[in-house]
């Protein structure tokens, strides 16, 4: 039987995750001591965006997970985005989005976690939502998660009340650039709603300068040392306060033809490289296959090349393509490869003129299943 290896786990087919103890992460199954977790309550006014954090009560050793949620369609309009606050950026994950409901899937080699959340994601909130009306939000009770390396666990997991809150309140729902380390001297927008000449702006110990209004929607600081933004902890305090962990919210360029990837959003929280050497690919079954997801966090275009190598190292096929800044795509590989699918044994070698995230997922539109694995550089 075939094995990858990817993060803390070994899949060992398509839809079966197996911890490092042998437990399977199935929803149902998780053994082992149970975490304690909360959501800190939010408000938000209708037509912007309220950011949703996962936080643990102490700091815990996790690694992955399989959390799932949905939300309330009268109240919100969708899930805008994901975050995953890996600290030594090597973590990535699968949403796969239908409808109102949502199950992500992330793994990645960092273990620790402390006042950052696990998890962010963001919702928008609808133009017609009733102004002073509440919806809790939480995660399902069959959500568990990789706990250092021991095998899956469930967690209690306190809830939130989102409130509708008043036209005009402070928010905030996007920064840009939203990841990788910018040097000094650069502009960082924050981007919301209610900001004027009284809001102020705090960046946790990071030095910033420069802070401005630019509109009620937008406004900017300069970065007066180079500074890793990805996870950055934003205070806009004005009409109230709010706070929001910076991350790169990519723009989707282009969707795939399978039905399941087309309702995958990739999570990136990947370290940015020039090259990245996708694992191996496996023997796959009809409804099974391999894809890749890249995202470029840059704020101009970058030429990507992929490579198909047999496992020989005998190049099999060449190609490349531009994606435009904050480009983001999760295809199948024979999408990215014109055509030409991998057979078993094969790598795919990413490079790029700037670094870029990469990942891969596997997939299996049988049993809606999506697992992320980071490229071999990260293991």
């Amino acid at each position: 039987m075939m094995r990858r290896v990817f993060c803390a786990a070994t899949v060992i087919a398509i839809g079966t995750t197996l911890s490092a103890s042998g437990g399977k992460i199935n929803g149902g199954g998780a053994t082992g001591t149970e975490l304690t977790m909360r959501i800190p309550d939010e408000s938000a006014p209708a037509g912007a965006m309220v950011q949703m954090k996962l936080l643990t009560t102490e700091v815990t050793p996790i690694s992955g997970g399989r959390p799932g949620f949905g939300y309330d369609q009268a109240v919100f309009g969708g899930a805008a985005g994901f975050g995953i606050m890996a600290p030594n950026g090597e973590a990535a994950g699968a949403a796969i989005i239908d409808g109102s409901r949502v199950q992500i899937t992330y793994s990645g080699t960092s273990l620790l976690t402390s006042n950052y959340p696990i998890l962010t994601v963001v919702l928008s909130v609808r133009p017609d939502a009733i102004t002073g009306s509440r919806t809790a939000f939480g995660f399902d009770r069959t959500s568990v998660w990789e706990f250092d390396q021991s095998g899956p666990v469930t967690a209690r997991i306190s809830p939130a009340t989102v409130t509708v809150a008043a036209a005009g309140s402070t928010t905030i729902s996007d920064v840009v650039p939203g990841e990788g380390v910018w040097s000094a001297g650069t502009v960082i927008s924050v981007r919301g709603t209610g900001f004027d000449a009284k809001t102020s702006l705090k960046v946790n110990d990071t030095l910033i300068g420069g802070v401005r209004l630019v509109s009620p929607t937008e406004m900017q600081f300069v970065l007066v040392r180079p500074t890793e933004i990805r996870g950055l902890r934003i205070t806009a305090t004005g009409k109230n306060s709010v706070t929001y962990y910076a991350y790169m919210r990519g723009l989707t360029a282009h969707v795939s033809s399978r039905t399941l990837l087309a309702k995958i959003e990739p999570i990136f929280s990947t370290t940015q490289r020039t090259i990245a050497t996708i694992a191996p690919a496996l023997s796959m079954s009809g409804s099974q296959y391999e894809a890749v997801a890249l995202q470029n966090p840059n704020l101009t275009d970058v030429t990507v090349g992929l490579s198909l190598h047999a496992a020989d190292g005998t190049v099999l096929y060449e190609t490349s393509r531009t994606m435009s800044a904050r480009e983001r795509l999760a295809l199948e590989a024979s999408e990215l490869l014109d055509g030409v699918a991998p057979p078993a044994g094969a790598t795919i070698v990413v490079t790029a003129s700037q670094p870029i995230d990469a990942f891969s997922l596997l997939c299996d539109e049988a049993t809606a299943t999506a697992i992320p694995a980071l490229p071999l550089e990260a293991q």
